[in-house]
């Protein structure tokens, strides 16, 4: 990814603020394909040949936003793999901590998201991306059934594929809820994770 150019940098931090602002805004409501530079560069008040000095294309700027959120994301999450002995209880803590993301940078959650879903133009990084994200699981795993915590004989792939498919819905189908309501949701969470637990833990063989 190429950074912003020295012009952009060399901005005021109001105005570099507000042209990112406007970014975030446009590429949280709408995937890369359908977002505007138009819209953008009106929110953030400076004409659209201003912007070419700042970023070369639509695609480095939008390139630049998803780092931010993600860079974003990994220092919320920065506690969550520090001490990853406990298959089950590292996988709590990254789906509550990736859930209060969400409900904290929501914009950035919705970037995110449109990047995995949506983004034709940027296929063969998405499938890279799954692919990296798909061998930490099933290295974590393989790690956990040599520690006896996970059933050898479970289908590694298909736990990953149940796992990232429920976190994804115990997270996007509960953006909207109250301040009263994310500790109960949090709970939540543990439970249906003590679920999917229950269905990779190595079993006591019983006395015959």
């Amino acid at each position: 990814m190429k950074l912003p150019t020295d012009t952009f940098l060399n901005l005021p931090k109001a105005k570099q603020e507000a042209i990112i602002a406007a970014a975030v805004d446009e590429f949280a409501a709408s995937p890369y394909d359908s977002a505007s530079l138009s819209k953008i560069v009106a929110k953030a008040g400076i004409a659209k040949g201003s912007m070419y000095q700042y970023f070369e294309n639509k695609r480095e700027l939008y390139l630049y936003i998803l780092n931010l959120a993600y860079e974003q994301k990994r220092l919320f999450l920065k506690d969550v793999f520090t001490d990853a002995d406990d298959f089950f209880a590292t996988l709590k803590r990254y789906y509550r901590r990736s859930f209060l993301f969400a409900q904290e940078y929501p914009l950035y959650h919705k970037i995110i998201n449109h990047y995995w879903d949506y983004c034709a133009e940027f296929e063969e990084e998405v499938r890279a991306s799954r692919e990296l994200r798909a061998n930490d699981f099933l290295s974590m795993m393989k790690q956990a059934i040599d520690q006896g915590q996970v059933d050898p004989n479970i289908d590694q792939e298909a736990a990953f594929f149940v796992y990232h498919s429920v976190g994804k819905e115990l997270i996007d189908n509960f953006l909207a809820l109250s301040e009263a309501d994310k500790t109960e949701h949090l709970n939540f969470i543990d439970s249906v994770l003590d679920v999917l637990a229950l269905g990779l833990q190595k079993r006591k063989e019983q006395p015959r």
